[in-house]
């Protein structure tokens, strides 16, 4: 069973002595229950209405209206602006400067802390999709138009109109130009063919697809922007360097330009807007007038005025800010769990707190067997279902999560997604085939390991202790791990699988080598620390449920051959060995569990009836209990620490977030999408 809510509240209280979603207009709170939240309707978006006592806006862009340096709020302000009224929040108050760190010198966490400019918002922590930037939409019967009814009078934050000819812009004159770096997103390849892309007026756009796509509004609701894509980009600043609309020669010139935190002078949609870049070290953003989103009071947002991000090489560095008291927020990178103890102690000195929100992950970390094994009968083993129960079997996840997790976490997990994702938590079956996924081969049993492994004589016949392949050949399985959080656990992986009689080696290797080994298919065994998060509808990012792409789960080599189906390269290098194809890729036999995933992920995604199509994902889910695990999980949800300056307001506790919060993947774009730092504001 889950963690209780006191006892985790319990021990934020007493770690220190130690030793060791969104919603929209009030109308979605928080489940008391996150493990099963009632999302059989939708969140109701109720319509935005202006305030009776008007628009309100910052003081300092009042003074310049006053000036004659900017127009009045009303005039800067879309017709229907947003209202971000989350369940926790209250009406802020404006000004301050918002400190944070990162480690990554791109400030690719910015990508996830301003969500806004997606065309669709997750609701209710991601159980519900609602309007964004675009006000509303609709799709046909089967799923092949989409019509995107944009918000009229949303500005860039130079004062121009954002229109349609920003998205036509993007599709025709970057991703239709072969020359240009901006490629295709998958979700826009449906059927073989591209979509195309129809202007019926200024704030009017169609998608029609060769083939049904009825998880469009999960994918534009992803990540950010256009499901992380250049678009929308404010094409009446970005002409001026595209070959075709200036005396550029090529579109060097235009890539360097449209990176927004790279290039200040490039219009946004987002807050804040970037006012000084000090490459590596320093990124600084100040509010933009323009920013079409308000509070239900009709105050504009954002309340804070700037945003300050410093750099450091590493966690340690920033760890030391945020004990001295130099951040008023951090929620990536991560901080490991053992050292919340040491936060928690300097929470007075650091005038700071400490919150843990759920990771949203289905078991982490997560272990997975390559399934495309170089040796053939090592291959031939691994492939049996009864060799990965055994391995599951042989997990004594209580005793990982007591010494890894400080006891914390959801439920044991033999390897599933998220437990948030929509499919599991909509209808009473859904629920019930997640739970008996989840707890399949979970059990402690090292005996009943031990038995399954004499089943398939994987044996010791050598008289070493150590099992052997039925051949008589050494059997021993090589885990990579690139987690230094996660290191410890390796450890005792190796040891509990050792101690069933599998030799095993623990390597730690960096995140370029396990990428390059594994898409290669020249591993044995690998973690995914993060632990299968991702969602809410899982067929929109399939990697963990069909081993999807050349980072396919657990079949890299089938995952390449899945994604290459209906793209130009669709059988490249097929005379050549798998291993020399570029990229490696390997067709799966028709009774091979994985074609048959896969042929029932084709058959879900083209399914515009959510009945059906969730009835075939429960179809892939009974593979996986029946003829797995693929996937072997630890703890489900283990907790995420963030950290929150006592002074930054309207920060919700994961007790008050739906679903507990999704604080591990980023296509869920946490914390922008659930907790919306747009009305996060500064105490004096």
């Amino acid at each position: 069973m889950r963690t209780s809510k006191m006892n985790r509240r319990d021990f934020l209280r007493l770690s220190a002595l130690a030793a060791a979603s969104v919603a929209i207009s009030s109308c979605t709170t928080a489940e008391e229950e996150p493990v099963e939240p009632d999302v059989t309707e939708e969140p109701e978006v109720p319509e935005t209405e202006e305030p009776e006592a008007g628009y309100q806006e910052a003081p300092a862009l009042a003074d310049m209206v006053t000036a004659g340096d900017l127009p009045s709020v009303e005039e800067r302000l879309p017709a229907s602006p947003m209202v971000i009224d989350m369940a926790w929040s209250k009406v802020g108050k404006y000004g301050g400067t918002l400190r944070k760190v990162t480690a990554n010198s791109q400030f690719g966490d910015e990508q996830v802390f301003m969500y806004t400019s997606s065309p669709l918002h997750w609701l209710g922590g991601g159980s519900a999709i609602g309007p964004g930037l675009a006000e509303s939409w609709e799709a046909n019967a089967d799923a092949t138009e989409w019509t995107f009814y944009f918000r009229q009078g949303v500005k860039w934050s130079d004062g121009e109109p954002f229109t349609v000819d920003d998205i036509l812009f993007w599709w025709e004159d970057m991703v239709q130009n072969e020359e240009c770096a901006e490629t295709i997103p998958a979700w826009a390849l449906v059927g073989g063919e591209q979509m195309t892309v129809d202007k019926l007026d200024d704030f009017t756009v169609k998608f029609t697809f060769a083939a049904p796509a009825p998880l469009t509004d999960f994918e534009l609701a992803t990540f950010s922007k256009f499901g992380f894509t250049a678009c929308p980009i404010a094409a009446h600043y970005m002409k001026q360097f595209h070959p075709d609309y200036s005396d550029e020669e090529n579109f060097e010139t235009f890539e360097e330009m449209q990176d927004w935190w790279v290039n200040p002078d490039q219009p946004v949609l987002f807050a804040w807007q970037p006012s000084r870049l000090d490459v590596g070290q320093r990124l600084v953003m100040e509010r933009n007038p323009y920013f079409w989103c308000v509070d239900k009071a009709g105050n504009q947002l954002p309340y804070i005025d700037t945003v300050d991000i410093t750099y450091g090489e590493d966690l340690e560095v920033l760890k030391l800010k945020v004990i001295n008291g130099q951040v008023d927020f951090l929620s990536h990178p991560f901080f490991a769990l053992r050292d919340l103890s040491l936060l928690k102690e300097n929470e007075d000195a650091g005038n700071y707190h400490v919150e843990l929100w759920e990771s949203g992950a289905g078991g982490a970390p997560a272990w997975t067997i390559n399934w495309n094994q170089p040796d053939p009968e090592k291959q031939e083993i691994v492939r049996k279902p009864e060799f990965r129960q055994a391995l599951s079997h042989a997990l004594d996840r209580e005793t990982i999560r007591k010494l890894q997790f400080f006891g914390l976490g959801g439920p044991a997990s033999t390897g599933t997604v998220s437990p948030n994702t929509s499919s599991f938590n909509r209808t009473p079956e859904g629920k019930a085939i997640f739970k008996e996924w989840r707890e399949s081969y979970v059990e402690f049993d090292l005996d009943k390991a031990k038995s399954l492994l004499d089943s398939i004589d994987v044996t010791d016949q050598t008289g070493d202790g150590w099992r052997d392949l039925p051949s008589g050949a050494e059997l021993e399985m090589i885990l990579y791990n690139n987690s230094n959080d996660f290191a410890e656990v390796g450890e005792l992986v190796k040891e509990q699988w050792e101690a069933a009689g599998v030799k095993c080696v623990h390597t730690m290797v960096s995140g370029q080598q396990i990428g390059t080994d594994w898409r290669n298919g020249n591993s044995d065994v690998r973690i995914w620390g993060g632990g299968a998060p991702d969602g809410p509808d899982i067929l929109s990012y399939p990697a963990w449920i069909v081993s999807h792409s050349a980072n396919g789960r657990w079949a890299p080599l089938y995952g390449s051959w899945m994604a290459l189906e209906g793209t130009p390269n669709e059988g490249v290098d097929k005379d050549q060995d798998p291993r020399d194809r570029q990229p490696p890729w390997e067709e799966p036999p028709a009774d091979d569990p994985n074609y048959r995933l896969f042929e029932l992920y084709k058959e879900a995604i083209a399914e515009p009836d959510l009945a059906k199509r969730e009835a075939l994902l429960f179809q892939m889910v009974r593979i996986h209990i029946d003829e797995g695990p693929f996937l072997m999980g630890i703890i489900a949800d283990i907790p995420r620490i963030v950290i929150v300056g006592n002074n930054l307001m309207n920060v919700p506790t994961d007790e008050e977030m739906p679903l507990g919060g999704w604080l591990g993947p980023w296509v869920v774009a946490q914390p922008g999408a659930c907790t919306y730092p747009e009305q996060y504001y500064l105490e004096s």
